[in-house]
């Protein structure tokens, strides 16, 4: 989008993309859902339509991969290839997985999820593993449960450390929602326990956990989140505190380097600290702001990000900040499968997270963006309509 933008805003202005992947730039969001349930490809799931990028006039290097930047000389070098020379620069490095170090990437019968290459490797392991023995899955969020929902084997095992499902992004009684979903397909969940070692076996995984247990598995598949790609930012001297330090116009301190997406930790109005996000919502409106101001624009970032996971026949959705969960949050029920928790401070809701209530959440943005201020009694009562409280 950082692409896009910069040769909407400064059409004579040669832009370039550099891709380390050998493939079009894909949605990252159907790797852990109809990517690795086998009902979709990488290349169905592109951000922008074939040719689209080469018809708006943006060049494309892919299998590109940058190792450096000299800023004296504003050059990025590649590790295949001469040095690219660059007015502005955006920094989209993204995220990586957060490794365990007792279950390194590459080790027997463990998978890590992040790329296009990540999910095909792990969709064609889950078809070659054992059905004798259960895939075991490390993380309870949202990466974590969503692969047990679209690997659909009965025998899975969600092992979370923490006391809750979910727990960066709701309640542990909103969480309990989505776990029974998960334990009326079968799937074990086990709070509270941690991998102590694991060790392969003849045809699958041996896992021992920190209360005893002992797990004989066919294969591991790990979803404990994200890091940022900071390392080109770290050589080049830029400022890094999880992420790529930025201003609300996504500038570094480098004022011809900008960054966007989950390797930057951005300032914006909504948030009372400098905040990073990994979501779908935020890396396209972020990475539209970057590339406007690359190009010369003026165009602070400013928009409330969101997120939706699908898992079974529950579409969870989001809206808003999550920092500083409110405790105890609010809630409206419409029955058991359609829900709102909303989270909120000085009477204005910063954040919520539903179930079953799709068009109720488009009003529930409205409301965040405009300040709506609201009580606890209109919130929970689900007889009081969320548009009128929008007002005209």
């Amino acid at each position: 989008m950082a692409a896009l933008a910069a040769k909407r805003t400064q059409s004579d202005r040669r832009v370039l993309l550099l891709g380390e992947e050998d493939r079009d730039p894909y949605e990252k969001p159907p790797l852990s859902k109809s990517v690795l349930a086998g009902l979709t490809e990488p290349e169905t799931q592109l951000i922008v339509k074939p040719g689209m990028l080469a018809a708006a006039g943006v060049e494309v290097a892919q299998g590109a991969m940058a190792v450096a930047i000299d800023r004296a000389r504003r050059l990025v070098h590649l590790r295949n290839g001469p040095p690219v020379s660059y007015g502005a620069l955006v920094l989209a490095t993204g995220a990586k997985a957060r490794a365990l170090a007792a279950l390194p990437a590459g080790a027997p019968n463990v998978c890590y999820l992040r790329t296009a290459a990540d999910a095909l490797a792990l969709r064609t392991a889950l078809r070659g593993a054992s059905g004798r023995r259960p895939v075991v899955v490390v993380g309870g969020g949202l990466i974590g449960l969503e692969a047990a929902a679209s690997i659909g084997r009965a025998s899975t095992t969600v092992l979370e450390a923490g006391s809750s499902a979910l727990s960066r992004v709701c309640s542990a009684d909103f969480a309990q929602v989505v776990v029974d979903r998960h334990r009326s397909a079968g799937v074990s969940i086990r709070l509270g326990v941690a991998i102590a070692s694991a060790s392969p076996s003849r045809d699958g995984i041996i896992v021992q956990l920190d209360d005893g247990t002992v797990i004989e598995a066919a294969l591991l598949i790990v979803g404990v989140g994200g890091e940022p790609n900071t390392d080109l930012a770290i050589a080049a001297g830029l400022p890094v505190d999880d992420g790529i330090l930025v201003d609300e116009h996504c500038r570094t301190s480098d004022p011809s380097i900008f960054a966007a997406g989950d390797v930057a930790r951005f300032r914006t109005r909504w948030c009372r600290t400098p905040a990073r996000l990994e979501n779908w919502r935020h890396a396209l409106d972020h990475g539209e702001a970057a590339g406007v101001n690359a190009a010369g624009g003026d165009t602070a970032y400013d928009c409330v990000p969101s997120f939706w996971s699908d898992q079974y026949d529950l579409r969870i959705q989001a809206v808003g900040w999550t920092d500083g969960l409110a405790s105890p949050p609010l809630r409206r029920s419409v029955g058991d499968d359609r829900l709102i928790e909303f989270h909120v401070r000085d009477g204005r809701v910063r954040y919520a997270i539903a179930v079953g209530m799709g068009r109720e959440m488009g009003i529930v943005r409205r409301m965040i963006e405009r300040g709506t201020t609201v009580t606890a009694q209109v919130l929970t009562d689900p007889s009081v309509s969320l548009q009128a409280l929008l007002g005209s």
